[in-house]
């Protein structure tokens, strides 16, 4: 048996052969993207490519480079519809920042593996560890969100990316300091992280037109998945030849590439709904807490925010330990990990991007957005629940039908894109940073519960069963919040805040 799989792996190995899988049902689905003429995914990228191409003897603006790709007859819609002159390069680099983000949280979940070696941790422990995180990632999401929305995105997310960052280039030697630098490090890793988000999506509402924002938020938020596969494909390498200690200065020094084409780029200020923002001094917490309680208590926003934590607890918990959980249930080598750990989010960034453009297509046919947005949700935390629960059954017997469920639930989880993730600029256009702020907030507290819980539930009772059955409970129960409290229509307690004047 074994030699017939080491001469079947000779022609071509099951992880390249898994992979090249994923790369063609990845490409099918960006190809959903380009099925209609209108699409506008379709002259992103040759617009952010003539923002990047200009010079001062030939400037050729975005209109006229995407027109030019645009098919016969049909000339590309930039900037218009409310948008502002330049939002595509805006969300590109958004995308980029989100992604290194995600590279950045994503890197430790291999390293872990020996970074417990090294250190002599228990389960309970690395949970402790991979948890400390969120617990600065939920506390500046509100704040993150408020501020962007009242300043503007530029510089609090250039300093977000800076504090997280340096954060990564220290971890080793913090955690060669003892527990209490580590956790610390970890906390000003989340800190950082915290308002990027946030600051993404109140961007996204002042300056990209509504009719294009379920596509940019899906292009964002794919970043995130293709930062998290990035991690997952790289480190595995770097941890074997350098060691883990040099992933964390390699993924830290990501930012020095990002800030200068950012600080170039990025407006200062922008409209959203006709509001001016102003550089007002911005409000403690407490005070925007506070003015946005009538809004906070919708059955809307609370839908929200129930989706927001059920999905992140599924999130983080698999984001935190999909590594160690191919490494023992099915003794998964480290040399293997990158073909059971990077498909699935390769996989999520594909449909993530796919389904953006699906979303704006189908409501510009008149499909009723709460339909729309709550079959999506329902869809994306039902499959998911369903395939990771069948991942850790004694049914499956191998790695690759294990990985080959985890790929499914993931893709599906990314339908989420054109649901929770954009229907605060449904509901709440005034104040779109400061609801997905309160929302991301809640999938943080997820992330803060589920880590340190599953590492417990593993230290108890050995069972991945048990750990993947109790994030299906939570896919399920956030599915029919949403599906039930969820609305598609701008609250009137959103014009009534005053947080944004």
């Amino acid at each position: 048996k074994k030699l017939s799989r080491s001469a079947t792996d000779g022609l071509m190995p099951r992880g390249r052969r898994r992979a090249l899988g994923a790369l063609g049902l990845a490409c099918g689905c960006l190809l959903l993207l380009a099925e209609e003429e209108n699409c506008p995914t379709f002259v992103l990228f040759p617009a952010l490519l003539a923002g990047w191409s200009r010079s001062a003897d030939t400037e050729r603006s975005a209109r006229d480079v995407s027109a030019s790709f645009a098919p016969e007859g049909k000339e590309a819609r930039l900037g218009q519809e409310g948008g502002q002159e330049g939002w595509e390069t805006v969300v590109i680099l958004c995308a980029l920042g989100i992604m290194i983000s995600y590279a950045d949280r994503s890197n430790i979940s291999v390293a872990i593996i020996g970074m417990a070696r090294d250190f002599q941790w228990d389960k309970a422990f690395e949970g402790t560890v991979l948890s400390a995180f969120f617990g600065g990632y939920a506390t500046t999401q509100l704040l993150g969100g408020q501020l962007a929305d009242s300043l503007g995105a530029k510089w609090i997310l250039a300093a977000g990316l800076s504090c997280w960052s340096l954060a990564t280039a220290l971890t080793p030697l913090a955690a060669a300091s003892g527990a209490g630098p580590l956790l610390a490090t970890r906390l000003a890793l989340g800190l950082g992280e915290g308002v990027a988000f946030p600051a993404v999506h109140s961007a996204i509402a002042k300056l990209v037109p509504r009719s294009q924002q379920s596509t940019a938020v899906a292009l964002v938020t794919a970043a995130s998945y293709a930062g998290a596969g990035f991690a997952f494909l790289l480190v595995p390498g770097i941890v074997e030849t350098y060691g883990w200690q040099v992933s964390f200065f390699g993924f830290g020094a990501l930012a020095l590439l990002w800030l200068p084409p950012w600080l170039a780029r990025a407006p200062e200020t922008g409209r959203s709904s006709g509001v001016e923002l102003s550089a007002s001094q911005p409000k403690n917490v407490s005070k925007t807490v506070e003015e946005l309680l009538p809004l906070v208590k919708t059955p809307e926003v609370l839908a929200i925010c129930a989706a927001q934590y059920t999905n992140g607890f599924g999130l983080y918990g698999l984001l935190s330990w999909l590594p160690s959980f191919f490494s023992e249930q099915y003794g998964t080598s480290l040399a293997e990990l990158p073909a059971l750990t990077t498909v699935p989010y390769v996989l999520q960034a594909a449909v993530g991007l796919a389904v953006g453009g699906f979303a704006d297509r189908a409501i510009a046919r008149g499909v009723p957005v709460a339909r729309l947005r709550k079959g999506l949700q329902t869809v994306g935390m039902i499959v998911p629940a369903i395939a990771l629960l069948l991942a850790a059954s004694p049914m499956t017997k191998d790695p690759n039908t294990a990985g080959l469920l985890v790929d499914l639930g993931l893709a599906a989880n990314a339908l989420t894109l054109g649901a929770v993730s954009v229907n605060h600029l449904d509901i709440a256009p005034r104040h779109a940073g400061a609801i997905f702020g309160l929302g991301n907030t809640f999938a943080t507290l997820a992330g803060l519960v589920s880590t340190p819980l599953t590492g417990a539930i593993l230290d108890r009772t050995g069972s991945w069963e048990v750990v993947f059955a109790t994030i299906t409970l939570h896919y399920v129960v956030g599915a029919l919040i949403f599906f039930f409290l969820a609305g598609d229509k701008p609250l009137l307690e959103d014009s009534q805040c005053t947080e944004i004047r």
